[in-house]
């Protein structure tokens, strides 16, 4: 994820030398700039080169005239990778010196250099062997951007692989059958103002098409009555009967709901968490007071 620009205690590799990464760099071209957000542009890149990474892992990011290197999560699936050679950084306009090049130098067709590294990851193989199926995903601003190639890789495999009737199971190395599928995935997301909720469109489209298994809450946490127009959200976000939307941060009587709910799938159920670290040290004491096992909670915490 972004780096936060005033992080003055320690630079990203310092921050992150204790995490593995791949040994070698690859080369990547920007192919395509996005203003997503009022802060935040999305970066398309195409290389060449061999990638393989996991969803929710970020990239070691080299610019030639930058000394500083960045640290950005991935934003787009493997698959996407697999089938274009492309991948997707979505970046917050700040003062730290890799984000303020993208936002202000950056053009189609400049060259940067990536490593792979991070280990906030969705790792399929793993997860259904554990039995996974149920998924609470947490973000705060551009702490979607993990949960994002999670979210996505997830529902794209279920789409494509599983039929809703016709649920396939597999068998383990211990010979244990496990259903190769999630169930419900929750996701709770928080920014300051709609016009600053990422992904929003993307995920409502994903939604959408799996509304059988992805349900989604919007926090904003200041007012989103402001004489900008762009930051109230549509008339659907506020509906009768069917409120997915909170004008309040993410709270201790939210989870509890969820967790009293989830109450007979704990052994299930995994949570990924990824915000600034006030909130991540919030969620996850409160995960754990209402009997949430450590084990079942992952959360990104480098910057």
């Amino acid at each position: 994820m972004n780096q936060l620009e005033d992080n003055k205690k320690s630079t990203h590799l310092e921050r992150t030398s204790h995490i593995e990464r791949q040994k070698d760099k690859i080369s990547a071209k920007i192919i395509s700039i996005t203003n997503v957000t009022p802060t935040i542009k999305t970066f398309l890149f195409h290389s060449s080169s061999s990638l393989h990474f996991f969803p929710g892992q970020w990239l070691d990011v080299f610019i030639s005239s930058i000394s500083i290197v960045g640290g950005f999560s991935i934003t787009s699936t493997p698959q996407l990778y697999s089938n274009t050679n492309t991948f997707e950084l979505a970046i917050k306009n700040s003062n730290h010196p890799p984000a303020k090049w993208f936002h202000e130098i950056a053009r189609i067709g400049d060259m940067v250099q990536v490593r792979v590294g991070g280990n906030f990851v969705w790792n399929e193989e793993i997860e259904y062997q554990q039995g996974i199926e149920r998924i609470i995903f947490i973000a705060g601003g551009v702490g979607i951007n993990p949960l994002m190639s999670m979210l996505e890789s997830i529902l794209k495999k279920n789409e494509k692989e599983y039929d809703i009737d016709e649920i396939k199971n597999y068998v383990d190395d211990n010979n244990n059958h496990h259903e190769m599928t999630i169930r419900k995935i929750r996701l709770l997301y928080s920014a300051k103002s709609f016009d600053e909720l990422l992904f929003y469109d993307r995920i409502e489209n994903l939604r959408k098409k799996s509304s059988n298994i992805l349900e989604c809450k919007y926090f904003l946490t200041r007012d989103y009555r402001s004489p900008s127009s762009s930051s109230s959200p549509p008339s659907d976000i506020i509906s009768a009967g069917k409120k997915f939307y909170y004008q309040k941060r993410i709270d201790q009587e939210i989870l509890n709901k969820i967790i009293e709910i989830e109450q007979n799938n704990l052994t299930k159920l995994k949570c990924f968490v990824c915000g600034p670290p006030e909130m991540e040290d919030d969620i996850i004491k409160w995960w754990k007071e209402v009997g949430v096992d450590e084990k079942r909670i992952s959360y990104e915490k480098w910057w």
